[in-house]
């Protein structure tokens, strides 16, 4: 193995550590820093030593991976959010409040902002504290599960280009 293949894995195993370490971190990015380190990875190996068709699939396969771990991530955390009783207002309110959390306190406004907005519209909505704390604690437990299932996508896609890894260096 040259130096400069061992260079390129190393350094797309770095950032994609990073990526992986942002499923859980708010802030830094998750699965798409995974995703563009697999991209990169192909793009540096492609020019390096060729075309290969077996890294186009490895890479179209961790792009699936990319959107089912987006789509999964939205789906599991709005789910668990109206199941305990948060209504289409308090889901938006919590994606708009959530945003401008993430840019008035780093790192833990975006999930401060989002409760805030469940709990504001649903204690606006229902005039009781107990069942706008429930919508929100539901909210939160889906952001959480969310947050599993981002770390796991993570670890699938590192997987797969792991495969891709093993098989481009021993063929």
């Amino acid at each position: 193995m040259e130096p400069t293949q061992l260079l390129i894995i190393f350094g797309t195993l770095a950032m994609m550590l990073v990526g992986l370490a942002g499923t859980v971190l708010p802030a830094l990015p998750g699965i798409e820093l995974i995703w563009l380190a697999a991209v990169a990875y192909g793009v540096a190996t492609w020019l390096a030593s060729g075309f290969s068709w077996w890294g186009v699939l490895m890479l179209v396969f961790i792009t699936f991976l990319l959107v089912v771990g987006e789509a999964l991530t939205f789906f599991v955390a709005q789910t668990a959010a109206v199941k305990t009783g948060a209504s289409w207002q308090a889901v938006i309110a919590s994606i708009v409040l959530g945003l401008i959390g993430m840019f008035v306190i780093p790192i833990v406004g975006a999930l401060l902002g989002a409760m805030l907005g469940v709990f504001l519209v649903e204690y606006y909505r229902r005039r009781k504290w107990k069942e706008a704390l429930r919508a929100t604690t539901g909210t939160l437990w889906g952001y959480g599960l969310a947050i599993g299932a981002q770390f796991v996508i993570g670890m699938m896609m590192m997987g797969v280009w792991g495969l891709w890894v093993l098989v481009e260096v021993t063929v």
